[in-house]
């Protein structure tokens, strides 16, 4: 059967952050029909791949010799991914993005197929944050009045969607000619963004409480496992972040979620996951 939804997951090697990945994605998918493409951007050594050969359900490329580092072979692989989509809706997430409601794609979904007009839907940051960070959140959300008299910066970043679960109207793109490659100083997303609402489509942007509701995105989790990306300058940010992932993996239903090798094969099971922040 057709795809309705392409799902493309980059991947370099973090083996056990791609099977999170995979098996929450198997667990939590059932409202349409979609494949998953996993593009991996020549990680080093059998041992990386070895999971993502195993896994019946999805289609595996493999990227050899000399490719692009950091965020370009992330937008390459993305541009890849959606050459060999077959699905009408193309969606990107990373391999540290983590499904864990069933609704979560038909949360994206679903306003683009009630508007035409929606050329792509996600997010800008999308991040784990503690219950002191979230109850800080909510009380910046009762001053908002306030930051109509703040002056405006110049150099204010405008929000864009960003790779880690953005969902794409597949007609558009092809029409226009727009790929994940183009505007190579921008961060993976951001220049696809401006050219679509530079086009006259809108780009929605979702609340990230209601999508943290349903995905969770461990920022950064790549560079955290991977000694090599680290920069000694961001030693503060890297011992934080380490210590959050690994509340995450310690918690019982995710270590549930990676002993399951039944999210491997063609099965599908059907319950919630609940994860702590």
């Amino acid at each position: 059967m057709k795809p309705f939804v392409s799902i493309i997951v980059p991947h370099y090697q973090t083996p056990e952050l791609a099977k999170l990945c995979l098996r929450s994605i198997r667990k939590f998918t059932h409202d349409y029909d979609y494949e998953v493409i996993v593009v991996d951007n020549a990680s080093k050594g059998d041992a990386s791949l070895d999971y993502l050969r195993s896994v019946e359900w999805i289609r595996l490329i493999e990227r050899t010799g000399e490719i692009a580092t950091g965020s370009l072979a992330h937008r390459e692989a993305v541009a890849i991914g959606f050459q060999e989509a077959r699905a009408p809706f193309v969606l990107t997430v990373h391999t540290d993005t983590i499904p864990i409601r069933e609704d979560w794609l038909k949360f994206h979904l679903d306003p683009m197929l009630a508007d035409d007009s929606i050329a792509a839907i996600g997010t800008d940051k999308l991040v784990l944050r503690s219950p002191l960070q979230e109850s800080l959140r909510q009380v910046e959300d009762v001053l908002t009045w306030w930051k109509r008299f703040r002056p405006v910066r110049k150099n204010n970043r405008q929000p864009y969607i960003r790779s880690h679960c953005a969902l794409y109207r597949r007609r558009i793109m092809d029409q226009h000619g727009l790929t994940y490659t183009d505007h190579a100083t921008l961060t993976a997303g951001q220049g696809l963004h401006h050219d679509l609402v530079r086009l006259g489509y809108e780009c929605r942007l979702l609340d990230p409480r209601d999508v943290s509701q349903r995905v969770v995105h461990l920022n950064h989790a790549t560079e955290l496992l991977l000694p090599e990306l680290q920069s000694e300058s961001r030693l503060l940010h890297l011992w934080r972040g380490k210590s959050r992932l690994r509340r995450f993996f310690q918690q019982a239903a995710i270590q549930q979620l990676l002993e399951d090798a039944s999210l491997d094969k063609n099965t599908n099971t059907r319950k919630s996951l609940k994860v702590a922040s």
